[in-house]
């Protein structure tokens, strides 16, 4: 069950007239930044149009736009708000004050990485914090720390800022563990570059010159980068189903099932269907598999829109049991997310190790029935998006010690455009958030991912 965050408000204290512009907005924010990193909401969940929190759902679209900035701007600098709030607070930050502390960061968001006036989010960060009788006994507080921020600014962006941590001690032991320091520095750095949009073409529209029309990037893997500000579904060839959005390393997995036209391929845990699309679009005939009704109609609406077709089942994969094998499975497992840091940056402050573990062991039993589910001589595809060995290459490994009706079937640089840096020991793919430098730096990057390719005996 949810907890309720206690915000009692006091409306003596609310601003009134221009005052009150962008306060309910902000006031949302630290709310919803609260449901994140105190009580593990996802951040596209809270945010969402349809389903989301009801207070931003009620927000108009431009207000709607604030609290998304705000919240990726909070959450993908939060390390280095957590290092400023420490330097400048010359007491404790009291106990038991949640509300206080998400306000604060919020401001400080503001304050030290958007273009708002200091003093405009000083004043409607205490506001909001005078208006809750739960925190207005603090306001004079955090009216003392957010102007000192504000005083102390160009000093903390050039020394402060640049030397804190961007993910959390546990994430940090576990990427540093995995893949070195070198590479834990560089996807830092990579973390706090937003990313641009990346974009998968449909067949049926492939030969129409996108990378002209949307003045997009043609990456060596075949998907098309955007560098656009335009809203999706505005760009040209949105409506006409011509292209989906997909992060080019998402779109590696089905790439590497090969040919599949008019082979009878499953994609297991399928919802939103990028990689379903993939597969429809180049001939196959797909069965869509996930256990979520609602993010199965999502996926049926973006097929409506790519004039694709496919057979969806709404089904607990463990328990699923199809009257036939399959040429091909692709399993995008759920995992912990952490690959997808830079597009996402709550899942630093949302998941645990804890959760890595668990996800670990639930990975391994939706591979033994992938394995289950493939015809002799056909394909599996293991992929998650996480940035844990434990989630990708030690499943793999294990489940070609433990289970002899597989064989691995190394990647090939050729398969991904050259870019034989993301093949690892195994002869998987082996994504991370530095990898596929360009210049200018924020061009670059992927997704980290790991996708390894298994062969039925």
């Amino acid at each position: 069950m949810t907890k309720q965050h206690s915000d009692i408000v006091d409306a003596t204290e609310m601003p009134t007239g221009k005052n009150r512009v962008g306060f309910e907005a902000r006031r949302l924010a630290a709310r919803l930044l609260g449901l994140v990193v105190d009580e593990g909401h996802s951040l596209a969940a809270l945010c969402d149009n349809a389903s989301g929190n009801a207070g931003y759902r009620a927000l108009i679209t431009k207000d709607r736009a604030m609290v998304r900035a705000i919240l990726t701007t909070c959450l993908r600098n939060r390390g280095a708000i957590l290092t400023v709030m420490k330097k400048v607070m010359d007491r404790p930050e009291p106990k038991r004050a949640r509300d206080l502390t998400h306000n604060l960061h919020v401001a400080a968001a503001q304050i030290l990485f958007m273009e708002l006036p200091d003093s405009a989010a000083v004043n409607l960060a205490v506001a909001a914090i005078a208006a809750n009788r739960n925190t207005q006994r603090f306001k004079g507080f955090a009216n003392a720390v957010l102007r000192r921020i504000g005083r102390e600014k160009e000093e903390l962006l050039k020394n402060t800022v640049p030397t804190a941590p961007v993910m959390p001690q546990w994430l940090q032991r576990q990427v540093r563990t995995d893949f070195g320091r070198e590479n834990l520095e560089a996807m830092e750095a990579m973390i706090l570059l937003e990313p641009y949009l990346d974009i998968s073409l449909n067949g049926a529209h492939s030969s129409e010159n996108w990378e002209t029309k949307l003045e997009a990037t043609k990456l060596v893997t075949g998907s098309l980068r955007l560098t656009t500000d335009t809203p999706v579904h505005k760009l040209e060839g949105y409506k006409r189903g011509a292209w989906w959005v997909q992060n080019a390393a998402a779109a590696i997995p089905a790439k590497l099932l090969g040919d599949v036209s008019g082979l009878e391929v499953a994609d297991l845990c399928a919802a939103p269907g990028g990689k379903s699309a993939q597969l429809a679009s180049n001939g196959a005939n797909v069965t869509m598999v996930d256990n979520s009704e609602t993010r199965l109609a999502r996926l049926v609406e973006n097929f409506e829109r790519l004039e694709l077709e496919g057979n969806v089942v709404c089904a607990n994969l463990l328990d699923w049991k199809p009257a036939k094998q399959f040429d091909c499975v692709l399993l995008d497992a759920p995992c912990s997310s952490t690959g997808t840091l830079r597009r996402h940056p709550d899942v630093m402050w949302s998941k645990s190790p804890e959760e890595v573990k668990k996800l670990a062991k639930l990975q391994r039993q939706m591979l033994k029935k992938a394995i289950e589910l493939t015809r002799p001589g056909g394909r599996i595809i293991f992929a998650t998006c996480s940035l844990a060995k434990a989630e990708g290459e030690d499943v793999f490994s294990q489940m070609l010690k433990d289970n002899k009706q597989v064989k691995a079937l190394p990647v090939l640089p050729q398969e991904l455009g050259g870019l034989s840096g993301i093949i690892n020991g195994q002869g998987a793919v082996r994504c991370l958030p530095n990898h596929m430098a360009l210049d200018p730096k924020r061009l670059g990057g992927l997704d980290g991912f790991f996708a390894g390719r298994l062969e039925r005996l």
